[in-house]
């Protein structure tokens, strides 16, 4: 080996200089420092001579890093999942009740709030002299509010069999909730309407005005995750809001706890949750926090 770097290297070792001060004064081709970790340079005397090996990495070092990274992805990717899962789904409550208090708002230019339309009945709660109802009937809701003003992907008229809402659905808790037992939100008893988003929406259903499932029949097919109904608001009739018809119940921490039931339909009031914090962290707290953290009124 002769030439310049061969008397570099030879005036640094014989010199009482530190080779490893010496080698950071070698570049390559254009000047550029060789900085790369991968590929280092080992300088042996022999003698009169000196020889030069290039060291990489082993095929053991190579694997246990893909094992260290395959680890690493199998913790973190399911929390990913469901946090991206989760943000679908807030995006597509969200989606579904601003279609619906715009086209609301549209059908009482013309028609007047729900309670002038044929098919709804306003009652006198017998305990507090409030005014209290069922729920509007399916096909008034379909004729006032659906058929005019939503683009829709597919109809399911009261009457026909089989529709875009999923066999079986679940309550918050696991629970499976009695009012599908007989497959009801199927078998005709409810108009049902799918969007050209893929939200599949029944009408007049007991637990609310409008029953929706967010992926229509895809899982989890439960409440307070991909299912979420929303009423008209019998005190402020110019508004829908999340939850069931009634006025009393819907909007607590109680109907929204994923470890127990604190009372009926756990699931029903965690769309009040959404629509204030735009977010499903209900599903990641105990309950006493959450109830902590809940406060009440939409607007």
């Amino acid at each position: 080996m002769k030439g310049a770097i061969y008397e570099k290297i030879k005036s640094c070792w014989g010199g009482g200089n530190r080779l490893s001060s010496c080698i950071k004064g070698f570049t390559l081709a254009g000047g550029a420092t060789h900085r790369d970790p991968a590929f280092r340079l080992s300088i042996e005397k022999k003698g009169d001579t000196f020889g030069i090996r290039r060291c990489a990495f082993t095929l053991a070092e190579v694997l246990i890093t893909l094992g260290i990274i395959g680890i690493v992805a199998a913790m973190t990717m399911p929390s990913l999942i469901a946090k991206h899962q989760e943000k679908q789904w807030v995006t597509s409550y969200l989606r579904v009740y601003s279609l619906l208090e715009n086209a609301y708002r549209m059908v009482q230019n013309e028609d007047g709030t729900y309670e002038n339309w044929s098919g709804v009945t306003i009652t006198t709660n017998k305990d507090d002299g409030k005014p209290d109802r069922d729920n509007a009937d399916t096909t008034a809701l379909y004729d006032f509010m659906i058929k005019p003003y939503f683009q829709l992907n597919g109809t399911f008229l009261k009457g026909s069999r089989g529709n875009c809402m999923p066999e079986k659905s679940y309550e918050l808790d696991g629970q499976a909730y009695t009012t599908n037992f007989d497959g009801e939100l199927i078998n005709g008893k409810y108009t049902a309407v799918s969007l050209v988003s893929g939200e599949c929406i029944a009408l007049g259903h007991a637990f609310g005005d409008f029953f929706v499932d967010l992926n229509g029949k895809k899982r989890p097919n439960t409440l307070g995750k991909d299912q979420f109904v929303f009423s008209f608001d019998v005190m402020k009739p110019e508004r829908i809001k999340p939850g069931s018809p009634s006025r009393w119940w819907t909007d607590t921490a109680n109907y929204c706890d994923v470890s127990s039931k604190h009372g009926w339909h756990a699931g029903m009031s965690c769309g009040f949750w959404i629509v204030r914090n735009h977010n499903m962290d209900y599903l990641h707290m105990q309950f006493d926090e959450l109830k902590q953290k809940w406060s009440g009124g939409v607007w």
